[in-house]
């Protein structure tokens, strides 16, 4: 049989969960076609994989490169972690549908990038996104928050029955566009408005068509159990498979309902719910400076928000409900790690407690300020969980592993800022941390949360398996030395140990070196 490319003496694991074995593979155009103790030598090009670890490439499960990938279509940081995959839209944000104030919101906060919004619906963004050539396959979630925004834009109400028919509207041609799923952002508006019918029968739609219905749940703390067992009873009520997004257990205090989350999810399987939740490896959680803030303040859209942030009384209203449980522990594990305008990029990096000191001014004060100035865009890190919990959770089968981050790049537009660590090192991390160092589980196990599995709930058609006849999407990488090396001090670092990565039957990356090839695509749910 003639080959495009082999790769010989490499000790595959498969992605099944499997024992490993050596075999070599044999690559025709973008397939895996033989997998044989020994492939004869032949003149095509060959990898030698001996003393190395063979695996199906990588899938970013929870991925928000929606847009980033746009400005930066080579996808340094996620290749270079070994990922072919990433599954985009998640947290009830995505590329589409975007009209009204989310597509002015959304084009204005681009501009930087350089990435000009010409879609307006999920038909016209894959036509666009099918003519960039990017290095990784994509696959797309369609955000609950855009279809409520568009629909009846960031007011804390539920829709009208003529804009529940337009969000409706709006899903089923996300559904038919290919879109894999619905993504829900329960703390983000307009997500956060938005009641558990609402949702059901949002869900009824995706789960008829097959889909996914991932979510950042309502909360990750104080009412963690609640959330859980909410998501839970969606699913159940409308058939749609769950995905719960970075499983956590959010404030110290909350830290001990590790068992207690543990037993509801597990409880839900059992009844036959398919319910599975992904997690990132590290302790800091990302997200919107604004987040912290209670839901009433967002009601209406930036420019109302930012109006409510320059009221004094409103201020100080805000400050009178979050102060009990906004202690100094919580200013000092919040770390500014992007702004938007170069006035405040001196805060980057620093948490709000040494901020608020260097200005002598309060902790709140920072908040309210920075928002108004920066018009809402500022991005943080949370320090508000525990490695045990962390351990114990990744462990659990039915997490998968995701990076819950955009693509970045160690240089030009996207090199700016203090991005999390994980935008760079999710997946090297735990299979040089959580496995060779610390044996938290095998790396047959880790790979299975990896690639088969992610596949598999997702819906990805012959990926995610080392098998004959399915996409050849393939990471090699050095068990000894395959390590995350991005920091939140020092975030733009790529991992080490990755070899080579295959995407489509084409080598993107050789010797830990990306080889500037393009061969990704844009994935359909057929």
């Amino acid at each position: 049989m003639d080959f495009n490319l082999i790769i010989k003496k490499g000790t595959v694991i498969d992605g099944t969960g499997m024992p490993r074995s050596t075999i070599d593979i044999g690559i025709k155009d973008d397939k895996i076609v033989s997998l044989d103790k020994h492939i004869p030598d032949s003149n095509c090009p060959t990898i030698c994989a001996e003393e190395m670890i063979v695996t199906p490439g990588f899938i970013d499960i929870h991925s928000h490169s929606d847009f980033l990938w746009i400005a930066h279509p080579e996808s340094t940081s996620k290749i270079l972690d070994g990922v072919t995959t990433e599954i985009c839209g998640n947290c009830g944000l995505s590329a589409f549908p975007l009209r009204g104030k989310v597509l002015e919101r959304r084009s204005q906060g681009l501009a930087k990038y350089g990435i000009p919004i010409t879609w307006q619906s999920a038909a016209e963004f894959y036509a666009m996104a099918e003519n960039i050539h990017s290095s990784i396959n994509r696959a797309f979630l369609v955000g609950h928050g855009n279809i409520r925004a568009c629909a009846f834009e960031y007011e804390d109400r539920s829709p009208h029955p003529h804009e529940f028919h337009t969000m409706r509207k709006d899903l089923e041609e996300a559904m038919k566009a290919g879109a894999f799923g619905m993504s829900s952002g329960l703390i983000y508006p307009p997500g956060c408005y938005s009641t558990e019918d609402e949702l059901s029968e949002l869900c009824e739609v995706v789960g008829n068509y097959g889909g996914l219905y991932a979510t950042h749940i309502r909360n990750e703390g104080d009412t963690l159990e609640e959330a859980i067992a909410e998501a839970t009873r969606i699913a159940n009520r409308s058939g749609a498979k769950l995905q719960i997004s970075h499983l956590k257990t959010s404030g110290n205090r909350n830290w001990h309902k590790i068992k207690n989350i543990k037993m509801i999810l597990e409880h839900a399987i059992d009844e036959g719910i398919d319910v599975t939740c992904d997690r990132y490896p590290y302790i800091a959680a990302a997200t919107d400076l604004d987040a912290i803030l209670p839901h009433w303040v967002y009601e209406g859209g930036t420019e109302k928000q930012i109006q409510r942030l320059k009221n004094t009384q409103v201020r100080k209203q805000i400050e009178e409900e979050l102060s009990p449980v906004y202690d100094d522990n919580f200013w000092n594990g919040i770390v500014i790690s992007s702004v938007y305008y170069d006035k405040n990029k001196w805060m980057e990096g620093k948490r709000i407690s040494e901020i608020a000191m260097n200005l002598t001014t309060t902790p709140f004060d920072v908040v309210f300020n920075l928002l108004v100035e920066e018009d809402t865009r500022v991005d943080i890190f949370l320090f508000s969980m525990c490695e045990e919990n962390l351990e114990k959770i990744i462990s659990w089968d039915f997490v998968f592993i995701g990076s819950d981050s955009s693509v970045r790049a160690g240089h030009g537009i996207l090199s700016g800022g203090k991005p999390h660590p994980r935008s760079y090192g999710t997946f090297s991390r735990v299979l040089g941390r959580f496995c060779r160092e610390k044996n938290l589980l095998s790396e047959e196990k880790a790979i299975q949360k990896m690639t088969g599995l992610p596949a598999q709930k997702v819906g990805l058609d012959k990926r995610g398996l080392i098998k004959k006849g399915y996409f050849a999407d393939i990471t090699i990488f050095d068990p000894a030395r395959i390590i995350d090396k991005s920091t939140y001090t020092e975030p733009h670092q790529y991992s080490e140990g990755i070899a080579y990565v295959i995407v489509n039957g084409q080598v993107t990356v050789r010797n830990g070196r990306h080889t500037g090839v393009t061969n990704g695509r844009i994935l359909r749910k057929s």
